[in-house]
């Protein structure tokens, strides 16, 4: 019949006689029909033996387990041995040591900082910012991210530790104990506890992830979604600062929707009964201090090609002020108290508290991924290479899953260093194996030398190391001018996080980019296009008055894929737009009928 098509032009649609053919096959008038397309179409398909395809099947299972192929896809999950082959001593040694050394002096007060964000003592952040960084080095595949503590995990993390209820910390030397009665040291144990179960359960949903190929989901979480929540995150780190910076205690036992005003009506109160004005005035001036030191190295970072280490600047002077003036001891300055020395022993994680942690890993798992992965890209773009979202999901995973037996809480990239690291030069993934050398330097011999350091110092390097989320705020403004949708993502997100809390806001979020996702493919642009004058262009007829429509014709543009959710929409706006009402008879039964009739 195809052939009877090419004689006749006014037959029906081609494809609705290949359907009909279907349904009463003619083998000899098959063959007719082949013909006659291939010589039309000059299209042929191959036509393979069953031996020849058991030999294809044979040679795909061979090449899978070959040598090259065993080797190729080590080099993909191990990149570090393909990094050591091909990696070139004069190019790039220098500016790895360089860059090693600079990022671990950043990594030194901030991870003390982040430590104690997550309520634990502060040389676990010093952990994290070493044994998760060794291990990203290995199977990591962007050379420029910093790998560590960063400050919205380390909240998350905290706010995960105060999920626990109290009453899980039960029994310890095998006795049963009340909050009154249960010493500092054995409730910072049972959260270094939580922490670490925490990290090994993240770490392994992101292996999870990652073997199952998963990694392609992130793209679901877009530039407002993450920054509404990062920005909203932020203000809440800030808010846990306050205490630190006035010397007081932190208001106790505030948690859940409402939070931040509940919690800043008791810390006025506290503020004017118990402040401390030395920590305040050491605060303050290190605030001060610190923001005109990176304005100095954003000035002067292209000539100088060295950062200046004000952070680390800041800890030591702070630490020696405070050694030799006794402010703990004659003013009652809260200083950061004893840091144990050198490496921690591997210790397998309690996993009692796991039916608390499940929910709060995952979200970690897949909030610092989209973090870490928004960073990578970013760089990636700049220096044209590849960040594989399921390789780093690997990453991610073992680095979080292997650390948690030596004490450490979830890690992620962190925006900041990782800018640093590239803007200085830092070549490949061996620049956090030298800065790894100098943190394992300062854990095993200068970490308890930090013990009289003013929490007011570290409580300033956490503040100004948010600049860079709360200037977010601007983004509000950007996606207002660019798309509606995308504001009211951002602002929902981050309202919600700063009003309902973080976990909370998480999934208000969530809720709201799935609903404009659902409607942004319910309700498409569907518009009239027409030709510009004396040009192939055509263009919506109401952006551009120029163009213009042919007289018997409409020419439509549905701006996404047609499936059942969209269809209604599809249907009533195509009778809106050509004005005329259709037949409602289904389109392809009506030709068959007519075709029917023709023959």
């Amino acid at each position: 019949m195809l052939s009877t098509l090419n004689n006749n032009n006014n037959t029906e649609d081609e494809f609705v006689e290949e359907e009909i053919l279907n349904q009463q096959p003619h083998e000899n008038h098959n063959n007719g029909q082949l013909k006659s397309f291939v010589n039309q179409y000059g299209i042929v398909r191959p036509r393979i033996s069953k031996i020849n395809s058991i030999k294809n099947h044979l040679n795909r299972f061979y090449n899978t387990i070959s040598c090259i192929c065993i080797i190729n896809s080590l080099l993909d999950r191990i990149p570090i041995i393909r990094c050591l082959k091909e990696y070139n001593l004069r190019k790039n040694l220098f500016y790895d040591v360089n860059a090693g050394f600079t990022i671990a002096i950043m990594h030194i007060p901030q991870g003390m900082a982040y430590g104690i964000l997550t309520t634990l003592p502060p040389v676990h952040g010093l952990y994290v910012s070493f044994f998760p960084v060794l291990l990203y080095m290995i199977f990591g595949t962007c050379p420029h991210l910093s790998v560590g503590t960063f400050a919205v995990i380390s909240l998350m993390t905290a706010q995960a530790i105060d999920g626990v209820p109290l009453q899980s910390f039960d029994t310890i030397n095998n006795q049963s104990y009340t909050t009154e009665t249960v010493s500092d040291v054995m409730i910072i144990n049972e959260k270094l506890g939580i922490a670490t179960t925490l990290a090994f359960l993240a770490g392994l949903i992101q292996l999870i992830l990652s073997f199952l190929r998963l990694g392609c989901l992130t793209v679901y979480l877009t530039e407002p979604f993450i920054s509404g929540f990062t920005t909203g995150a932020a203000v809440h780190i800030f808010s846990s600062q306050i205490p630190s910076i006035f010397g007081i205690q932190s208001p106790r036992h505030v948690q859940g929707a409402f939070k931040l005003p509940r919690f800043f009506i008791q810390l006025i109160d506290s503020i004017i009964k118990n402040i401390n004005w030395i920590s305040t005035t050491i605060a303050f001036t290190s605030i001060i201090v610190l923001f005109i030191a990176k304005k100095l190295n954003d000035r002067y970072k292209s000539t100088l090609r060295i950062i200046i280490p004000s952070e680390l600047i800041l800890v030591i002077i702070g630490t020696l002020i405070s050694h030799f003036t006794k402010i703990h001891n004659l003013h009652g300055v809260p200083v950061v108290g004893p840091i144990k020395q050198g490496l921690p022993l591997p210790t397998v994680p309690p996993f009692k508290h796991i039916s608390y942690l499940i929910v709060p890993a995952t979200t970690i798992a897949v909030v610092s991924l989209c973090i870490s992965i928004s960073i990578g890209k970013m760089l990636s773009r700049k220096h044209n290479y590849k960040v594989s979202s399921n390789q780093e999901l690997l990453a991610y995973g073992i680095s979080n899953v292997v650390s948690s037996f030596f004490q450490c809480y979830p890690s992620t990239s962190a925006l900041s260093r990782s800018v640093v690291l590239e803007g200085i030069g830092g070549k490949t993934q061996l620049a956090s194996g030298f800065s790894c050398i100098l943190l394992g330097i300062v854990l095993v011999a200068l970490a308890p030398l930090f013990h009289s350091l003013p929490m007011a110092c570290l409580a300033a390097t956490i503040i100004v190391n948010l600049k860079g989320l709360l200037y977010q705020i601007k983004d509000f403004v950007f996606y207002y001018r660019i798309s509606y949708m995308e504001c009211i993502l951002w602002a929902s997100t981050f309202v919600s996080v700063v009003l309902f809390d973080v976990d909370i806001g998480l999934y208000v979020g969530l809720c709201t980019l799935f609903l404009i996702n659902t409607i942004r493919t319910q309700k498409p642009p569907f518009v009239v296009l027409g030709q510009i004058d004396d040009t192939e262009i055509y263009k919506n007829i109401n952006l551009f008055p120029v163009a213009h429509q042919y007289a018997n014709m409409k020419i439509l543009r549905f701006d996404e894929s047609l499936y059942a959710c969209n269809t209604p929409f599809f249907k009533r706006k195509f009778y809106e737009l050509i004005g005329i009402e259709l037949r409602q008879e289904p389109i392809i039964s009506y030709k068959k009928k007519n075709l029917n009739k023709t023959k």
